[in-house]
């Protein structure tokens, strides 16, 4: 009856028309068998519902509108439906809500599950007529300036008495709907005992044929799987020699032949991977360095001559001095990480430098805790910020500007923060810094904004995503970029 070898698509087949089928027969004679009981008792509890929106509200509203009619003196009109009274009632205009209540009592009389709910509901429509009419004329007798004594004497015996009926005519329908929950009940159970006896049935007959052809495509498929997973598995700790040979047709042979290419091509793909991966970090670094070091040579070189011009010796020597253990650090032998003595160093060349071309608009200050020393980090990581505040902050500030870096162990993290005191940015432009981080793409003119992000990403490749630069800002104060990662040695990956 069974064959081992049909293809998994034709095995799942059987045993789904074979579930699926009886249940559906099944499924479509129990919603047709509970459909009218359930139809009859969502009426009645609609019904009810709706019925209980009035039972209060309606003659509380009425009454408490017409009195505040008859001891303000004042006309329906003047009232101001709609306003929340001190006591918590909400006025009404009591010719529109008996029209509403009206219109609910002709749905109720078209829902209504017992019939002498018709009657009753005709009961209370006509005592809303003569409501509107009480209320008609109670309004007409305020205008006509009736005696205040007459006006309560109507308001007592008619409004109340009336807007009492109308309470009790819906409670009494509520009451009705409600005695009929217990029929609706009692045919209910009798159709469940009917219905639990036929699926309990159909269900045992279709475990039954369900659990057969179930056993038996388990059969044909759990063994090829079984070694497929095995192979998987040492795909996963990275053996991608591994191969795999079952006997089977259909999916799994299909699945088991691509599994062989896909583990071929991925390990052929790791490898290129692991190859690539140093030359793109190197890559990466050397066009930091490369946008670097052109304009800023270039313009240090200026500044050397110049001074050179002026016969001052003494600076032409100290700005040599500077600019040789600036691209002492930057070159740092090929290597890719430096302490964060040396990076310190990197970075206070470069303000030296930078402080003979801006005597008069900029002064800086390098504060980093000396236990940080030792700890070994990626280069270029501080320069890019200094470059960055300079440009747009202090270099754009019409009086002096000061640059402050800092740097500080914290709960397991080194922090360092590079602040100025210079223009600072509006909102929209601290937001477009902040997302062209997030997004690896920041819009300048310049090469700091390059710079910035390329700090960002080596952070989070060597450190975690959760590493990396933020800026805070104030338009006319300053800026704040703060860079965390973890107090612990990187080395290279493999």
């Amino acid at each position: 009856m069974f064959k081992h070898k049909q293809s998994l698509s034709k095995n799942l087949a059987r045993i789904s028309v074979a579930a699926i089928v009886p249940m559906f027969i099944l499924s479509s004679y129990l919603l047709w068998a509970l459909s009218d009981a359930t139809n009859a008792y969502s009426g009645i509890n609609n019904n009810i519902s709706y019925a209980n929106k009035y039972v209060i509200d309606f003659k509380e509203r009425i009454d408490y509108t017409m009195y505040l009619a008859v001891i303000g003196n004042k006309s329906i009109d003047e009232i101001e439906a709609g306003k929340t009274t001190v006591n918590g009632i909400v006025t009404i205009n009591p010719y529109l809500y008996i029209k509403e209540l009206e219109a609910a009592c002709n749905s109720l009389s078209l829902t209504a599950t017992v019939n002498s709910n018709k009657n009753q509901i005709k009961r209370v429509k006509n005592t809303l007529n003569s409501l509107n009419k009480s209320v008609w004329n109670l309004e007409s007798n305020i205008k006509n300036g009736n005696p205040y004594n007459k006006n309560m004497d109507i308001l007592d015996k008619d409004i109340y008495a009336l807007t009492s009926l109308v309470q009790s005519g819906i409670q009494n329908y509520i009451y009705t709907e409600t005695t009929n929950f217990e029929n609706v009940k009692a045919g209910l159970d009798k159709k469940n005992r009917q219905m639990v006896t036929t699926y309990l049935v159909t269900l045992l007959v279709v475990i039954t044929i369900s659990a057969y052809l179930t056993t038996m495509a388990v059969k044909s498929v759990t063994t090829p799987v079984r070694k497929l997973c095995a192979q998987t598995s040492r795909v996963a700790k990275g053996d991608f020699t591994a191969n795999t040979k079952v006997e089977s047709v259909g999916e799994i042979a299909t699945l088991t032949s691509n599994f062989n290419y896909m583990t071929q091509e991925i390990g052929l793909l790791v490898e290129d991977i692991k190859h690539n991966k140093e030359n793109i970090h190197l890559i990466e670094m050397k066009l930091l360095q490369a946008q670097i070091n052109p304009h800023f040579l270039y313009n240090t070189l200026d500044t050397i001559v110049w001074l050179a011009e002026e016969k001052k010796t003494t600076e032409v020597v100290s700005i040599v001095t500077y600019l040789s253990d600036f691209f002492h650090t930057t070159l740092s032998k090929g290597k890719d990480f430096i302490t964060i003595q040396e990076e310190e160093l990197h970075v206070d060349s470069y303000m030296k430098i930078q402080k003979f071309r801006y005597q008069d608009v900029m002064d800086y200050e390098i504060s980093i805790d000396k236990e940080l020393y030792p700890y070994t980090i990626p280069k270029l990581m501080l320069q890019p910020l200094a470059e960055n505040a300079l440009i747009h902050g202090v270099r754009n500030k019409r009086s002096c500007g000061h640059i402050y870096i800092t740097g500080r162990k914290d709960n397991g993290n080194i922090i360092f923060q590079v602040t100025d005191d210079g223009r600072g940015m509006k909102p929209d432009e601290l937001q477009r810094l902040r997302q062209g981080i997030a997004n690896n793409n920041i819009d300048t003119t310049d090469n700091s904004g390059f710079g910035i992000v390329n700090v960002n990403q080596r952070i989070q490749n060597y450190y975690g995503n959760e590493f990396g630069i933020s800026f805070e800002s104030e338009f006319g104060k300053g800026t704040t970029a703060t860079i965390v990662i973890a107090a612990k040695n990187i080395q290279t990956k493999s």
